[in-house]
């Protein structure tokens, strides 16, 4: 049965957020008793999202607190899910000469602007990195995938290697590519569900409002995008047209962001709707 946006409020939500970021960024919170539905919910939960090797990291780290009482064998289930999870670095997933934007016009002007990074001989690739985890971050949103793994990398590596990014090159690309509000929330999310604070997120000129109903809606996706029973045109490629409630339901989640990029929103909900005909046809 399909999460209900109520069952992630609360004990839930904060013991899952507060594992994962022991288990992302060793830092440790107070977790709470929950019953051993409400945990199956948290492994659930990881799996969803791709970030049980946090989650498994994060039970190690409570291995000794009377409040983790989470069945033993969810505990294996986390393990046995880790032993087949892919080991990539994050120039693996997110190469700044593979971005791209769906609006045309942004499109050009980001690829203008990394080609000419990369054709410079003091090009900063921290900077493009920074910037690739960004907007891959940006098409998981609007799309309608999770984005939680990209939102832990994207945290991860400003406390790694942000002491080496170019700060004012980055906003002045997220300006030219009408992406600093989406960088914005992306920053919000960090700081609402792992506690970055505003010193550690130079690009954020201002927190989005409503900052936890933006947490329940990226953890939500986690059961909406990547259910295992889901079926239909898989998410990556386009929206999921198995029904046209379905359909409808990913366009109203792509448009709740319109007012933060409302041309690469418009453009996305357009390709994906083509690219899922596309498929349904052949």
């Amino acid at each position: 049965m399909p999460m209900s946006t109520s069952s992630l409020s609360g004990i839930l939500t904060s013991n899952f957020l507060n594992l994962l970021r022991s288990g992302a960024f060793d830092e440790s919170k107070p977790i709470s008793i929950m019953s051993e539905y409400k945990w199956s919910q948290v492994v659930l939960l990881a799996h969803y999202h791709g970030v049980t090797p946090f989650l498994a990291k994060g039970i190690e780290h409570y291995h000794f607190d009377d409040n983790l009482n989470i069945p033993k064998e969810q505990i294996e289930q986390v393990k046995e899910h880790l032993k087949t999870s892919p080991s990539q670095g994050l120039s693996d997933l997110y190469v700044a000469s593979r971005l791209h934007l769906h609006n045309k016009e942004m499109n050009k002007q980001l690829q203008h602007l990394v080609s000419q990074e990369y054709s410079d001989p003091e090009r900063s690739y921290e900077t493009l990195q920074l910037l690739a985890i960004l907007i891959c971050n940006v098409e998981s949103i609007l799309a309608g995938r999770s984005s939680l793994r990209g939102l832990i990398d994207l945290g991860r590596y400003l406390r790694q290697e942000g002491d080496k990014v170019d700060f004012v090159k980055l906003e002045r690309w997220l300006g030219q590519t009408r992406m600093m509000k989406m960088a914005c929330l992306q920053g919000t999310l960090l700081a609402e569900g792992f506690g970055f604070t505003k010193e550690e997120l130079p690009f954020v000129s201002k927190f989005q409002p409503n900052s936890r109903r933006w947490l329940l809606r990226a953890l939500m996706l986690g059961h909406f995008a990547n259910h295992p029973t889901s079926t239909g045109t898989n998410m990556h490629n386009g929206f999921a047209l198995s029904s046209p409630g379905t359909a409808w339901r990913t366009i109203r989640h792509a448009l709740a962001y319109r007012r933060l990029a409302p041309g690469e929103t418009i453009s996305t909900i357009c390709h994906g709707i083509m690219r899922g005909l596309a498929e349904i046809d052949e």
